[in-house]
């Protein structure tokens, strides 16, 4: 008896298909044509915000709009294709829009996060606290700005790491650029024995300050004695150069700094850099 009804469904299910291949057929070919809307749109959508991104760029558009704009173009593509798509297999716009219209609350606090993140990045844009290219700190993560998108913007960490942020965190956090500006200035707390020389110190690094071309020699240059401990006495130098050479200018400096006390028999107790 079982076998029977076995085989009683699977001549009505043939039935069925042999009575309904058009509509079958039709149904196949959509879902095919479908997923070819969504392809192609997706490539149309990588070469278009590409190009633009391209076109941007040549036209000497900040890079950082030049990104978002052609994030806006990409994703804006996509989304059309997909309601194209779901247009092609009989699922009507009206009809998404009826449901996201009932759905509405739902979906608002769904979506709460992405659209505070595409309003933080519209902001990035227009007021300019980070651009590509720059080493900034935000709450506490330090790396240089890659890129800055629709949602989130990306980092690249000094050892390499790879960071991505919402924008919305960018937005709410403490921002420190260490690029924006053309000079930056090196400070140093030089710390020696009790005995030494205070002119004498002075003088040493007045020297070494002076031999480093890089230093800018318009801008004020700093050194005096800055504390007075029980068993040791503390230096001061603040000098500037440019952002760029600034890390090279600091290892450089520190290095001198040490040699030339060394030499003249001056006991170097503490060095400490703090890069304003």
């Amino acid at each position: 008896m079982i076998n029977s009804y076995i085989l009683n469904k699977i001549n009505d299910l043939n039935n069925w298909i042999s009575n309904n291949q058009i509509i079958i057929y039709i149904n196949v070919f959509n879902a095919i044509a479908a997923m070819a809307i969504i392809i192609v749109g997706v490539l149309i959508s990588r070469i278009l915000s590409n190009g633009i991104r391209h076109i941007l760029l040549i036209r000497n558009i900040e890079i950082t709009v030049a990104d978002f704009i052609a994030g806006l173009t990409r994703y804006g593509i996509i989304a059309c294709a997909i309601s194209a798509a779901l247009s092609r297999i009989g699922i009507q716009a009206t009809s998404i829009i009826t449901v996201l219209g009932a759905a509405s609350l739902a979906i608002g606090l769904a979506l709460q996060g992405s659209l505070s993140n595409l309003a933080a990045g519209i902001l990035l844009i227009t007021f300019y606290p980070v651009r590509s290219g720059e080493f900034v700190d935000i709450g506490g993560i330090a790396g240089n700005i890659i890129n800055i998108q629709v949602f989130s913007t990306t980092l690249k960490s000094a050892d390499g790491k790879i960071i991505i942020l919402p924008n919305s965190k960018i937005i709410s956090s403490v921002i420190i650029n260490f690029s924006r500006e053309q000079f930056r200035c090196n400070e140093f707390v030089i710390t020696v024995a009790y005995e030494a020389n205070v002119d004498e110190v002075i003088q040493l690094l007045k020297n070494v300050i002076e031999i480093d071309k890089r230093v800018i020699k318009d801008k004020e240059i700093q050194i005096g004695l800055n504390e007075i401990n029980t068993s040791s006495i503390n230096f001061i130098v603040r000098c500037w150069c440019k952002t760029s050479d600034l890390q090279n200018v600091y290892w450089d400096l520190l290095k001198n700094f040490k040699s030339v006390l060394d030499s003249k028999k001056i006991s170097v107790l503490f060095l400490k850099n703090t890069k304003n």
